[in-house]
């Protein structure tokens, strides 16, 4: 398990580590075709590697093709930019979607980790779909108030730093609801 998560977090957090680093060296168009690159490797590196096709990552592959394709063929950075807004919305859109499945969204990717009951499993949804929909604020506002650079910076540690949010509000939520395994039916 820890090796899986290891990898995983590496193929989550490669791209937007070499995003920043190439901004810094060349310019936000050469950081963004280095994204997509690096989007697609570590899309089909994660294929190849868990023989299955990651619904996440995947999402966030198209969104990268299309708005950073955007973004080179029309010299606009508004369309990397706003990226990340997208995306932090529609897995809102999803986990909201989710509410509507025996069990939910959540409770199927957190299967076999957390045991809450159906009430805890929405209120958990719900802090999940209130938190990122503030991440998705936090990225308009910083985009269209900052430089490209400082953007560029908040968007690396946004990845980091929203899966530690998450494990928060999980940690924090979770107890209230808490079910031992053995009564967890799903």
């Amino acid at each position: 398990m820890q090796h899986y998560l290891n990898r995983q977090l590496f193929l989550e957090f490669a791209p937007s580590i070499i995003f920043f680093i190439i901004n810094f060296g060349w310019g936000i168009m050469w950081a963004t075709a280095g994204v997509i690159l690096a989007a697609i490797v570590c899309t089909v590196l994660g294929v190849f590697l868990e023989k299955r096709v990651p619904v996440f990552p995947a999402v966030s592959v198209v969104l990268v093709l299309l708005l950073g394709g955007a973004t080179l063929i029309f010299q606009d950075k508004t369309f990397i930019k706003v990226k990340s807004t997208i995306s932090i919305l529609l897995f809102a859109s999803a986990l909201a979607f989710g509410l509507l499945l025996r069990p939910t969204l959540l409770a199927r990717a957190l299967e076999g980790q957390v045991y809450l009951s159906e009430l805890g499993w929405k209120v958990l949804t719900f802090s999940w779909i209130t938190f990122a929909i503030m991440l998705a604020v936090l990225n308009e506002i910083i985009w269209r108030t900052q430089s490209t650079d400082i953007w560029v910076t908040f968007n690396t540690v946004l990845t980091p730093v929203s899966i530690v949010g998450y494990i928060a509000i999980t940690r924090l939520t979770a107890p209230a609801y808490w079910l031992e395994e053995q009564d967890y039916d799903g």
